[in-house]
Formats: C-alpha cells, structure tokens, sequence
C-alpha cells in the first residue's frame, strides 16, 4: 500500500484516517475506503485514471454542479436526505474539488454513505425495479439542470467512434491475438449496419439530455433494505441520449451470470428482471419522454450491450491498455459474455 498520508493531508477531513484499503471492483480507477476512528464519517479516496479522462477539471466542475443539484432539490424535498442520496464531495484546503499530486495524478475524496450494499448482479426482480426507479429519478432530477456540462469522454457511445477504433486495432493487432477469434470477428462485424442505423435514429428523434452513461449495476447503491438511494461514479455524467443508461444498465441487470463468466451457458437474458427494471425507470422517466424515445427503449439494451463488447474486444486487441485485467483473457472473456447476451435479447425482445 503506498503512503498516501501526503495525499490525505491536502483535503479537509474531519479526521484522520485509522485504516486505508482497496474498495470496490471497478475497471478505471485506482479507489480506497478511508475508515476513521468513530465512523463519523468515513471517506472513499479515488486516484482518478487521466489516461482515460483527460480533461479532468471539466469533470470535476461537472460533478460539483450535480452534486451540488441534488443536494439542493433533496433538501426542500420531504423525507429525502441529501447526504444519503446525494453525493458529497470533500475539497481541498485550497478550496478544490481534487487535488494533483507531485507527480501529476490527480485525487477526490468523496464522503462514504454507510449502512449501504452495492451488487454486482440482480438477485431479485424487486431490486431491478428499485434500479429503474433510481435511473430514471436521476434523469428526471437533473431534467431542469442549467449549468452546461463539459463531455468528459466524447463520443462515448458513438458505435461509428467505437467501430472505428476495432478497426484501427485490428489493423495493429500488436499482440498477434487476431488470428484466434474469428467467431467474435464475425459476430461484430455482421452488426455494425443495425447498430449504425439505430444510433442515427436516436440523433433524429431522441433528445439530447443530462445521463449518467455508465449505469451498470454496480453504480446503484442501495440501502439494508434494498431500496436504491442514489447513483455512484458520475465521471461520464454528460449530454446524452437517456436510451443509454437504459440499455446499459439493463446489459448487466438482466445478466444472469457475471460480467466475466468463463462458462456462457450460464450467460441467460432475465426476462422477468427486464420487465421489473423497464417499469421502475417508466414510473419516473415516462413523464419526460417522447413517444419516439419510449419505442426505442428496446433495442437499446442490445446497442449497449454490443457497443459494451465491442470495447472489450478492441482492448483485447490492443493488448488491455485500457481496461484493468485480472488475467492476460480477461477482455476477451468479458466481450464473449456481452455478444452471448446480445444473442439472447436478439431472440428474445421484440424491436
């Protein structure tokens, strides 16, 4: 564990830190749980990943303005409590949302909310439904933001981006790992005109709004009882198209298996979880939507889902410079389990 007591010293901590280990699973960032002596409270320190952001002062001032949103829409509403359902940052002595260490990485420090779970798969259609519901209260909260919001990964979910990247990659191949997948190969490649077509729709007839974009299951948190209480990482909160937090979170909550399970039989599209999750998110997005954006809710669970497997594979490819790997498969394993699910909504949702 390297010393990060220098790092802790910069931000205004209540108290300091008894206790400092590794926390949570996700692929970006490097994050702790900082526990301190009486609990009250403890913190989650994040060293954020600047080869993916790159502009991060612009998301920084992005999640201030959201936190800062929710904190104040929660606070006039009764029996919501902002420091449960909202994010809170700690600043810097200086006043700062994160601070940048001698060597150039940069730091945040979030308040952590106790007493919560996070899942890294849906056990139960009742959890799903409480996922949609946050899902689409976070979109309907933030539907009368103000502040202009910086795109702190641009073209995120532009499959024309992302196939243009497989290609380049496959072009490289500088790990010689091309010649050994010719099934995935294959099973993009026959996609790429129907995911083209439905993502030109979406920029005609959906409107452009705030979403999160990258919610996966694992960015619900949820309270002891499993009601949803609010959305973690807000790195990717930006303008987009609210088919994407749909599609992605339904890519790993009507997963019946891991995001990285070897054995694909077990990779099964949860119909029932589906349907629980898609009537959450309509309880609080339906009155926002239009009619074009409802009917195209289907398909993008399968558009995420492949654009989601599409990243795996292009960072096999490029020998894992982007995602964090736990073993030298680990990426291609991950795209086998997106493209098995996207077999299985292709026979299973009507769009």
């Amino acid at each position: 564990m390297m010393n990060l007591s220098s790092i802790l010293d910069h931000f205004n901590l209540h108290a300091g830190s008894i206790s400092v280990t590794r926390w949570g699973e996700g692929h970006i960032h490097e994050t702790y749980l900082l526990e301190t002596q009486d609990h009250r409270p403890d913190y989650i320190l994040q060293k954020i990943n600047g080869n993916v952001f790159r502009n991060i002062p612009g998301m920084m001032q992005n999640i201030e303005a959201i936190c800062r949103h929710f904190r104040a829409k929660l606070s006039l509403m009764h029996g919501h409590d902002p420091d449960k359902e909202a994010l809170t940052l700690i600043y810097t002595r200086q006043g700062k949302a994160w601070h940048q260490d001698e060597e150039g990485s940069c730091w945040r420090i979030y308040v952590f909310i106790p007493d919560t779970v996070i899942y890294q798969k849906m056990t139960d259609p009742g959890l799903a439904f409480e996922a949609g519901r946050a899902i689409g209260n976070f979109q309907a909260m933030l539907s009368d933001l103000e502040t202009p919001l910086v795109d702190t990964i641009p073209d995120f979910h532009n499959i024309n981006f992302r196939i243009s990247q497989y290609y380049q990659a496959k072009g490289n191949d500088p790990k010689k790992r091309l010649f050994s997948i010719p099934e995935e190969i294959r099973f993009v490649e026959e996609r790429f005109n129907s995911v083209r077509t439905y993502y030109d729709d979406l920029k005609e007839k959906a409107v452009l709004r705030v979403t999160h974009n990258d919610t996966k299951v694992n960015n619900v948190l949820f309270d002891r009882n499993n009601k949803a209480l609010c959305l973690i990482d807000l790195d990717t909160v930006m303008p987009g198209y609210v088919h994407f937090d749909y599609g992605d979170a339904l890519r790993t909550m009507s997963n019946t298996a891991l995001e990285d399970e070897r054995d694909l039989s077990k990779v099964q599209f949860n119909q029932p979880f589906y349907e629980a999750f898609t009537h959450g998110y309509l309880q609080e997005a339906g009155a926002f939507l239009n009619a074009d954006e409802v009917a195209m809710l289907p398909y993008a669970s399968i558009y995420l889902t492949f654009i989601i497997g599409l990243r795996f594979l292009t960072d096999y490819l490029n020998g894992d410079i982007y995602f964090r790997i736990q073993h030298p498969d680990h990426n291609l394993v991950r795209a086998r389990v997106q493209f098995k699910l996207v077999a299985e909504m292709e026979l299973a949702l009507d769009y």
